[in-house]
């Protein structure tokens, strides 16, 4: 009979994924505060242009650690998630940019086009767990 032994995790690779870990927090917390400018039934939620600088600062919180899980063993799964902020912040800029009240059917399909860059991030983490 053979049993199937789990291999030690590389602490190289937990280390990295602890990393990226604070990098997804503030990669979540700038898709939170760009949500808050989304009305719902209870709350006008924030004005749009404190959404945005919120999600902005974040982003810049993200990016100042991005480095730090940069390695070769996952240079591809860093050059999306580079790729990723730089898509959001174009996407972020545009929508900055647009003219007058947007209504809510507009501000919601802008504002997933700003965050659907970010889901690379869900993606990269759910990778680098199966390593």
């Amino acid at each position: 009979m053979r049993f199937f032994r789990r291999r030690k995790p590389d602490p190289a690779d937990a280390a990295i994924r602890a990393r990226f870990a604070v990098v997804a927090g503030h990669v979540e917390g700038a898709q939170r505060a760009l949500l808050a400018a989304i009305p719902t039934a209870r709350d006008e939620g924030v004005p749009l242009a404190q959404a945005l600088a919120e999600m902005a600062r974040r982003l810049d919180a993200a990016e100042a650690v991005m480095e730090s899980w940069r390695d070769e063993r996952v240079a591809h799964e860093w050059t999306k998630c580079s790729d990723a902020l730089a898509q959001a912040r174009t996407e972020a800029d545009r929508l900055r940019l647009e003219p007058g009240d947007l209504g809510f059917e507009v501000l919601n399909a802008r504002v997933g086009d700003v965050l659907h860059p970010l889901e690379t991030f869900a993606d990269v983490e759910r990778e680098l767990r199966r390593r």
